[in-house]
């Protein structure tokens, strides 16, 4: 009974936007829950005769390490987080183990990687706190380490997801979204044109693509330099940034896509059902779902590495100058590069910006604690998402002729989210923000919810229109 009495007074106090402060026993159950969940997809990936997280991190400790960029930006994040004192030492260990371990590669001849020092090095670092920290300094300590291997930890989580993806998808649904793409002008063509012809641009997109995860490390950095003594703000990228990573790949299974450069080109020998990407559209008539033979993962819709890149762009324009530049320019490579290369179509990416708009709609400003406004601004977020891929399903051919008309339905979709999005985030108090407190047994008429959802509307509008005059004014 005071289990569930606990439950219910923090929620109580999250509904008010008070702060909720867990104590050990229940981190020691979030703990928990993360190896239940760890240790079940492991099972899932040895029953599909695929290697599991554990045996991939497993790799990663003593073979050969594999995607060394999210190794950096684990190590990177538990610097940031950790005392101050310890962030040289700790930073100084894990380059001279990467120096040691890769000595012996480049004796023998083999290219170097990143991964096996910083793994021990942090493992390390949690072992020392743990024998020979104290207090809150131990707490922060096992705390910026233990986000460092989250991060890496879902890393690997993610890659075996993606594989269980191919195995659980077959077939994929890349005809209809090209057609519906087409209401858009076909965006990717005309970017992988551009980018296919000019070398250095395809350079430096590709780091921005591969680098995702060191980008949302220095918005990061400029959140929670700091956190070792005062503590962590309510609201950080990291946060948002492992939400996507929970729920974006479920979507994956639900609506398999591979991409234009894969279904339609020449990116994997024997795959491409027509290699014309990216110098003419595909010829398709009444579309299908189509057997793709290839191991490539089915995780175009929506794109999360758009979604992720838009959290680095939200929480940049939450901080300096510097930090507004780096989001808004990380937001346009990254979304350069996922056309520009043709891992994704248009639709896509703007069901990524829909999808981050909604979670950050559940995440930001917490300050002001949950309401029917809230609760309205997320299941709009929701329902735009669940019919943008409804429409890309059914109507695909509709849309393909629509003309201007279904790109610009599209588009309004992506900005009134915008809009109600930003009702939460530019609000300036809780006032009449929460509105009477959430209750699980509340029922609303029809009316009610109509009324509720046209003052959003107007919220929204009210909000875009205050950015446009400061933008009008700035200049």
């Amino acid at each position: 009974m005071s289990g569930g009495n606990s439950v219910r007074s923090a929620w109580a106090r999250v509904r008010t936007g008070e702060r909720v402060e867990f104590s050990g026993a229940v981190w020691a159950g979030l703990v928990g829950v993360l190896v239940a969940f760890i240790l079940l997809i492991e099972l899932v990936a040895n029953l599909n005769d695929i290697h599991g997280p554990l045996y991939l991190l497993g790799r990663d400790f003593i073979g050969r390490p594999r995607i060394g960029e999210i190794k950096m930006a684990g190590l990177l994040l538990a610097l940031i987080c950790m005392p101050s004192r310890l962030r040289l030492p700790v930073l100084g260990s894990a380059v001279a183990l990467e120096l040691i371990w890769n000595s012996q590669r480049w004796i023998v001849g083999h290219p170097g990687t990143i991964g096996n020092g910083i793994l021990f090095v942090l493992v390390g670092t949690a072992a020392f706190a743990a024998w020979r920290l104290h207090g809150a300094e131990r707490a922060t300590t096992l705390k910026a380490v233990g986000l460092g291997m989250l991060l890496i930890t879902m890393g690997r989580v993610g890659d075996v997801w993606l594989v269980l993806s191919t195995k659980a998808s077959p077939e994929v649904l890349d005809e209809y979204v090209e057609l519906a793409d087409r209401a858009l002008g076909s965006p990717a063509w005309a970017f992988g044109t551009v980018v296919s012809d000019h070398a250095w641009m395809a350079e430096i997109l590709s780091k921005v693509y591969v680098y995702l995860p060191v980008g949302a490390a220095i918005i990061a950095f400029f959140q929670l330099r700091n956190s070792a003594r005062d503590g962590f703000p309510r609201h950080h990228i990291i946060r948002t940034f492992l939400l996507i990573g929970l729920i974006g790949p479920v979507v994956y299974f639900l609506f398999p896509v591979v991409g234009p450069t894969y279904a339609f080109g020449h990116e994997m020998v024997g795959a491409g059902w027509q290699d014309v990407w990216p110098l003419q559209l595909p010829v398709i008539g009444d579309p299908e779902s189509l057997y793709f033979n290839q191991i490539i993962a089915r995780n175009c819709m929506p794109s999360l590495h758009t979604a992720w890149a838009m959290s680095i762009f939200l929480h940049g324009w939450r901080g300096s100058r510097a930090a507004k530049v780096f989001g808004t320019v990380w937001l346009f490579c990254t979304i350069s590069a996922t056309l520009g290369f043709g891992f994704h179509y248009a639709i896509d990416v703007l069901a990524g910006i829909i999808f981050t708009l909604t979670l950050e709609a559940a995440l930001t400003r917490p300050e002001l604690g949950w309401g029917r406004h809230r609760v309205s601004v997320i299941a709009f977020g929701a329902a735009a998402f669940t019919g943008m891929l409804l429409a890309t399903r059914y109507l695909a051919v509709e849309m393909s002729t629509s003309g201007v008309l279904g790109g610009v339905s599209l588009i309004v979709v992506v900005l009134a989210m915008a809009g109600a999005f930003l009702t939460i985030e530019l609000h300036p108090g809780r006032g009449e923000f929460a509105g009477p407190p959430l209750d699980v047994g509340d029922r609303r008429s029809p009316r009610e919810l109509v009324h509720d959802a046209t003052r959003t509307a107007g919220q929204a509008l009210a909000a875009v229109s205050r950015e446009a005059e400061k933008t009008t004014h700035r200049k």
